[in-house]
């Protein structure tokens, strides 16, 4: 926000000096010293102020100038957030990609990580009725599942079939995506968003995703982080545990000092599930986001001034309290 504060009318910021110096010369009026000078001794001056303390106080005049300073930045017109056109908004591109390995099998969210992260690419589709949407599912390699449509119905069906026993490569290689999501957006590529459904990254795969995110013609990254630290059992469709390569039960636990590297490291916003729509509101607002920083050409600046007019009243109200006199 402070990076795009700007403001719409900045000529009325030269009012700003203006208004100072005359709150300045009219609050030097006030002081007795300036009326009286040197033909009253220092120590009989002060005896004789009336409210002599109130004067080195906060004071009607006071109230009124910082009212009216507000009033002016009010009326310069700051802006930090734009408006997209709603037609603009309606076809915003998004690139759900999907990991399916069987880390995802875990049941530490219930019914597992994989159930529940379909349930939340469907929320999520459901919410963006009209918008493309793609869909790729990757493990140790990505795959083109649906282009981008705007059928849920198709997304729906996809979804559902996807298993981590279908997939070619076991492992988890996120940087495979980049290349296929930006072929799909296309030249759109700037506007759209690719969203991981992820329960972690490969230590190998971010300085990859660190530089795929500062190109200047990438998407916006984000991810939304299914799985605990505590981690689960991951079972197979019989019930067995999934075992890792030491013939152990697969460890499942979320890596959080990964994950705070990838934020650290890479321009992906890492949202966590959530069991409400929380996490849904915050991958929507995310979306517009990068709409906005995407230059639409039609969007227009929010004008903010309005939020100033209330402080500004409150100093107004207070400038007529009871036993002030405004000279």
């Amino acid at each position: 926000m402070i990076e795009q504060l700007h403001f719409l009318r900045p000529v009325w910021l030269l009012a700003l000096p203006g208004i100072t110096v005359l709150w300045w010369l009219l609050r030097r009026q006030q002081n007795p010293a300036a009326h009286l000078g040197n033909l009253v001794a220092p120590h009989l001056r002060k005896a004789l102020t009336i409210e002599r303390d109130s004067r080195t106080g906060f004071s009607a005049l006071d109230s009124f100038a910082l009212a009216l300073l507000a009033l002016t930045l009010a009326a310069a017109g700051p802006a930090w957030r734009q408006q997209v056109a709603p037609w603009f908004e309606e076809t915003a591109p998004l690139v759900i990609a999907l990991e399916v390995t069987d880390s995802m099998r875990s049941n530490d969210l219930t019914p597992s990580r994989l159930e529940r992260g379909r349930f939340k690419a469907l929320d999520l589709i459901a919410a963006r009725t009209g918008a493309r949407t793609a869909l790729i599912a990757y493990a140790g390699s990505a795959h083109i599942v649906v282009p981008p449509t705007t059928d849920s119905a198709v997304l729906a069906g996809f979804l559902e079939s996807l298993d981590p026993a279908i997939m070619p490569r076991p492992g988890n290689h996120a940087a495979s995506v980049l290349p296929l999501a930006r072929d799909l957006l296309g030249a759109s590529s700037t506007l759209g968003t690719v969203l991981f459904i992820t329960d972690g990254f490969d230590s190998a795969d971010i300085p990859e995703l660190a530089r795929f995110s500062a190109g200047p013609t990438a998407p916006a990254l984000a991810a939304l982080v299914v799985g605990t630290e505590a981690g689960g059992v991951a079972l197979l469709p019989d019930g067995k545990p999934v075992t890792g390569p030491d013939g152990a039960a697969l460890q499942t636990g979320v890596n959080r000092d990964l994950l705070n590297r990838v934020r650290r490291e890479t321009a992906i916003t890492l949202i966590p599930v959530e069991n409400d729509a929380g996490d849904i509101r915050r991958l929507l607002r995310l979306i517009e986001s990068n709409l906005l920083q995407a230059d639409d050409p039609d969007a227009q600046w929010h004008d903010e001034g309005w939020l100033l007019l209330w402080p500004a009243l409150l100093l107004l109200l207070y400038g007529f309290r009871r036993g002030w006199v405004l000279r």
